[in-house]
């Protein structure tokens, strides 16, 4: 059976989803919204799951994408700053347009149809964490976008 695990808090001051969508997490079985974790609750979240999906379109340089890859998880994400640095369309994840639910559904359902696909996917997370992100290039890529924000303040 497919389960939706949600981790995070509802936004409601930046982005309130609607009522009815509330309504439909709760009620339905198969969508289960955890409230945020931390630490080790949430490596088991991660390791519980066979893909991670990050539909964010205002994030900085997400640690959750970082730490889903580096738990060997294929990664679903939208194309804005830092995901698209983080995931190899094809190679350890896939990339969507920001804000298309469609794309969205698709890549999802890729993911859990093509099981071939999203093996190779999770065989090359890890190592394309590894390989390609220290703390160091994480550091420099933040204060970068800080500056830049700043820069338009």
């Amino acid at each position: 059976p497919v389960r939706l695990l949600l981790v995070g808090p509802y936004e409601d001051s930046l982005d309130p989803i609607s009522e009815q969508s509330r309504r439909i997490i709760k009620e339905n079985p198969a969508i289960e919204s955890v409230g945020p974790k931390y630490g080790d609750d949430l490596l088991g979240y991660y390791a519980a799951s066979d893909c991670f999906v990050f539909p964010s379109y205002r994030e900085g340089f997400p640690n959750t994408v970082l730490e889903a890859g580096a738990m060997g998880l294929p990664c679903i994400v939208t194309d804005i700053n830092g995901s698209r640095e983080i995931i190899e369309e094809g190679r350890n994840g896939v990339v969507i347009p920001p804000q298309d639910s469609s794309a969205l559904y698709q890549a999802m359902e890729h993911m859990l149809t093509d099981t071939d696909a999203r093996e190779r996917m999770a065989a090359n997370a890890r190592e394309g964490i590894a390989s390609r992100f220290d703390q160091d290039f994480v550091r420099q890529y933040l204060i970068n976008y800080y500056d830049e924000i700043m820069a338009n303040v």
